[in-house]
Parts: structure tokens; C-alpha cells; sequence
């Protein structure tokens, strides 16, 4: 996190939780970012389009080793969509909405920059919120990689029109827009960290393994030193093993004193590595004691 170095700071790690705004690209923000912070590297989870805004985590220096774990499977949005028939009631829409809940196919737009191949994607739930003449307004939490824009067009095929008009996200996970922070937040917060007050920091930037959605298993503190030699995570180096892990899930690995050691992936279950007195238990797949 930061480092108070006299009047200067240091930053080695770290997440910032950033509120994007629109009209910029995601790896503009992310760059700015990381010269604002002075740190080595920086890397955002989630990409978002330039005239999208909302939820964008950013990690920094040695946490940018950590993004792939970071991407939640899920996120949810709030979107203007606007429709050509406007004489279409509410009622209408709302059955149209739920025909589009639960397993759909898509095929990502032309603006999109990965192939444009047919996948399988999950749709949670699409909420009618409000509606003024024919802009109707919906939340929608969909698994990562569904394209909203692709969504209101096939909403569209079924009544006649429709069109993404604005889109925000709101959610990335469990992460929410209530811990996000504004790009002008950020800037203050440097400001008064330039003049000797790195703690205002310390309120935007985050612990990045608290926003990695995985489950935990923790170690004992003797076992640390073994493992920054090297070691792997054996049997009975096991303290505490959470409910519901299965073998070759990943999971996130911490000693007693709460020191973060890295991830991992579980050789059995939960239950097999409770009963277990040798052998290897959890094989290290990223490191990052220092």
C-alpha cells in the first residue's frame, strides 16, 4: 500500500476501486492512473467501452500478478434502451425481459474486438426499472463477456426495435458502485498525499486479496519461511480449510497472523484435506510474500 517516506509516499500494491467515467478508453484511465501513482505497473479488471461508465478495479505494482483472479464471473449493469414501438405497454416488455433469462446465445457485436463467434452466456435477471415515453430503463446482471449492446438488439427482433441509448455498470462481482471513487477523488487524494498526508490515500486504495472471490484456506505462520524457499503447501501446514472447497479449485491461502501468501489449487476436497497427515494439500500457483 503506501509508504511514508518523510513529504513523499511509495505505493507497491494496492487495488483502487475506480468509478470510470465516459468518453475515455478503459487502457487510457489505467495508464493515467498508474502515472499519477508513479508505480511500475498497473492493470484494470473488466474493460468497459469509452462511452460506458461505472465499476473499472484497477491493481497496482505487484497486485497487477493478481488481476486474473480479481475478474469476477458476474457483473451487472443499468441501461438506457431505446425502442421504436412506443405504443408497446409495460407489461409487454416485462415478458419480453424474462424470455431473455437464464441461458441465451450471443454473438458479440462488430465494434467488439474478439471473434465473432456464437457463445453461451448466463443472464441472471433483467429488472424493468422506469420508463419515459421510449426509453426504458433496466438493470441486468449477466455473466462476464455478455454484450448489453447484442442483448437490447435481440430484445429488440422482439418488439420491434431497440437500441442501447446509455449503459452503466454498477456492479463487478460483489463489488459494487458504492466503494468506487470519482478520477478527481483520486487526484485529491495524491494532492494531500504529496503534502505529507499519504493516509488519504489509504482510504481509496484497497487490499486486493479482499476482493478476490475465491475461498480460503489458512496455513500455519511457521510454514512461511519454508515457502519462500520454495516449499509447497503440504498437509500439515494446514490450519483451517473453508466450507465447500473441492479439489482443484483455486483458493486463496493465508497464514494464521493473516499474512497473504498467494493462490493456490486444492489436491482434494475440503474433507479429503481435513482427514489428510502428509502429502501435498494445496500446490502454490502464484506466489506473493515478498
Amino acid at each position: 500500500m503506501t509508504k511514508n517516506n518523510g513529504q513523499h509516499y511509495s505505493i507497491d500494491r494496492g487495488l483502487i476501486i475506480l468509478d470510470k467515467p465516459c468518453g475515455h478508453v478503459a487502457h487510457e484511465i489505467t495508464t493515467y492512473v498508474k502515472k499519477l501513482l508513479r508505480v511500475k505497473r498497473a492493470g484494470h479488471a473488466g474493460t468497459l467501452d469509452p462511452d460506458v461508465s461505472g465499476v473499472m478495479p484497477i491493481a497496482l505494482g505487484k497486485d497487477t500478478k493478481l488481476l486474473s483472479y480479481l475478474t469476477a464471473k458476474t457483473k451487472t449493469y443499468v441501461c438506457i434502451m431505446k425502442i421504436k414501438n412506443r405504443s408497446i405497454s409495460d407489461e409487454r416488455l416485462k415478458d419480453v425481459f424474462k424470455k431473455f433469462v437464464g441461458t441465451i446465445t450471443q454473438t458479440p457485436p462488430k465494434i467488439s474486438a474478439v471473434r465473432k463467434i456464437p457463445r453461451k452466456r448466463t443472464i441472471y435477471y433483467i429488472r424493468f426499472l422506469e420508463r419515459k415515453d421510449n426509453l426504458v430503463l433496466f438493470e441486468a446482471k449477466v455473466d462476464a463477456g455478455t454484450y448489453i449492446r447484442t442483448l437490447c438488439e435481440d430484445i429488440g427482433r422482439e418488439i420491434g426495435g431497440a437500441r442501447m441509448e446509455e449503459l452503466r455498470r454498477i456492479a463487478v462481482g460483489s463489488i459494487t458502485e458504492r466503494e468506487a471513487v470519482k478520477i478527481q477523488d483520486l487526484i485529491d487524494a495524491v494532492w494531500l498525499a504529496e503534502r505529507g498526508k499519504p493516509e488519504s490515500l489509504n482510504l481509496i486504495i484497497k487490499n486486493t486479496p479482499d476482493y478476490i472471490e475465491l475461498r480460503k484456506v489458512t496455513i500455519k505462520d511457521g510454514a512461511l519461511q519454508s515457502i519462500k524457499n520454495g516449499a509447497q503447501i503440504m498437509a500439515p501446514a494446514l490450519v483451517d480449510v473453508e466450507y465447500g472447497i473441492k479439489k482443484d479449485e483455486f483458493v486463496k491461502i493465508f497464514s494464521q497472523s493473516g499474512v497473504f501468501v498467494g493462490i493456490g489449487k486444492a489436491v482434494a476436497d475440503k474433507e479429503i484435506l481435513e482427514k489428510m497427515k502428509s502429502g501435498l494439500a494445496v500446490k502454490i500457483e502464484r506466489m506473493h510474500l515478498d
